[in-house]
């Protein structure tokens, strides 16, 4: 049986450790250098809102994509996004857990995506999913990390990605950076287990897959009802 991704205190011990040395290794570097910046916000757009006058509430999820919790939440979380459509901006990052040997290889496969059809980033994701077990580290103990990753190239030509362009963008140097910089985000937000949500830039403390539609709707109705939240949207929209 898979090992969820909360339950385990051996695992959150050993990813809060690594947490730390990150964020410690952070300070030390941030004295003498700047780190690179990103050229783009970290994460993949699930939607994109087209209300004008009305902006957003920014949901930000942390998902390990070998993660059995993120797996089960998954279907919420789409369902809360088609109750609220262009009002929730949805954020996925990946944050593939040390712990899941081969989670930095199907991170990393989201980020090839990313760059080569966004279109497919959801997709694969969701075919990451379906075909988790056969990924988890019980079921590739005996395989190469060169077996695996020809695994994740394979799923990904099953979504009509051209099988050599996704290898070559998998072993270019620029998708293995991006998905080291998702890691160094989500442990910059404190982030030490999945799924993790930010709503507005703050984390939901409690919130897990166990959350169903009703409970996110507690959550995110009243902010909907808000008198003030067309007003502040409209008065910071571009042209406004």
């Amino acid at each position: 049986m898979a090992t969820h991704c909360r339950s385990s205190s051996t695992a959150l011990s050993l990813l809060r450790a690594v947490g730390l040395v990150v964020t410690l290794l952070s300070l030390v570097a941030s004295s003498s250098a700047q780190f690179a910046i990103p050229e783009r916000y970290d994460g993949f757009v699930y939607n994109v809102s087209t209300e004008q006058g009305r902006g957003p509430v920014m949901w930000e999820v942390f998902v390990d994509p070998l993660c059995i919790d993120c797996k089960n939440a998954w279907p919420v979380v789409k369902q809360v996004v088609e109750k609220y459509g262009s009002a929730l901006l949805l954020i996925v990052h990946p944050f593939p857990a040390p712990f899941h040997h081969n989670a930095f290889f199907a991170s990393r496969g989201l980020h090839v995506a990313q760059m080569t059809n966004s279109s497919l980033v959801y997709p694969l994701l969701e075919l990451i999913f379906s075909n988790q077990e056969s990924f988890l580290n019980p079921s590739t103990n005996h395989e190469t990390p060169a077996h695996v990753v020809s695994r994740l190239i394979s799923l990904a030509d099953n979504l009509g990605f051209p099988t050599n362009s996704f290898e070559v963008a998998f072993n270019d140097a620029v998708t293995d950076q991006a998905t080291r910089i998702s890691f160094k985000y989500g442990c910059s937000r404190g982030v030490v287990g999945t799924p993790t949500y930010l709503v507005n830039g703050v984390a939901v403390a409690g919130a897990d897959d166990s959350w169903s539609v009703e409970d996110w709707g507690k959550l995110f109705d009243p902010m909907m009802k808000s008198p003030g939240f067309g007003m502040l949207y409209s008065s910071l929209a571009p042209g406004s």
